[in-house]
């Protein structure tokens, strides 16, 4: 009597796994280039925001990386001008320049609106383009802020080992030696970004 051949096997659902693992990290692939490629476009409309407020920033170099999880922009060399916005601003206010070696801001891809910041120091503030006149450095210098890109909701500066110091040409003139300082801001409840009210704490040790 002969016997049936045995059924074949379907090979297909062998299969099914690994190519909807690759469906989703094309997917998730495209998505992390999109979210990389919006950071620059952001980044440009927030800082034309801030230019109206008499805000300036600037990096010598800027650049995206994380993937997959999150977005790192690396900003060499940045430079924060405080400036005025009218004549009348400038008569009662002196342009401050700050200058920084790097600036690296981490924010997860899934939450953009927190972003967590590193500062390298020295950095070095001028006035009116003239030689700094006070410099301050730093062993951990970092921040949080809620709420980007638009007005930000929180902001906490954190940094370890922190040490001003005054420059009067080539001298230079302890001013501030801390284990740690603290500064907490958030905007105060009901106030309006028109008009915000910041809530600040300062902690120092």
């Amino acid at each position: 009597m002969l016997q049936p051949p045995p059924a074949r096997r379907r090979l297909w659902p062998v299969f099914v796994p690994s190519v909807l693992v690759l469906v989703l990290a094309v997917g998730w692939s495209a998505f992390w280039f999109y979210a990389a490629s919006q950071v620059d476009v952001q980044f440009d409309a927030w800082r034309a925001r801030e230019a109206k407020a008499g805000r300036s920033y600037e990096c010598a170099n800027r650049s995206v990386a994380g993937y997959p999880f999150r977005l790192e922009v690396r900003c060499a060399d940045p430079v924060i001008s405080l400036t005025a916005q009218t004549a009348e601003q400038v008569a009662h206010r002196t342009p401050l320049t700050m200058r920084l070696k790097e600036i690296l801001a981490v924010a997860q891809i899934y939450d953009p609106r927190l972003v967590i910041a590193e500062f390298t120091g020295p950095v070095t503030i001028e006035a009116n383009g003239q030689k700094p006149f006070v410099t301050a450095n730093w062993s951990l210098g970092r921040a949080s802020v809620s709420g980007l890109p638009d007005l930000p909701q929180r902001v906490s500066l954190e940094f370890n080992d922190p040490a001003i110091d005054r420059l009067d040409g080539s001298a230079q003139t302890q001013f501030l030696r801390a284990k740690h300082l603290e500064w907490h801001g958030r905007q105060a409840q009901g106030s309006t970004p028109d008009n915000p009210v910041i809530e600040t704490v300062l902690e120092l040790t």
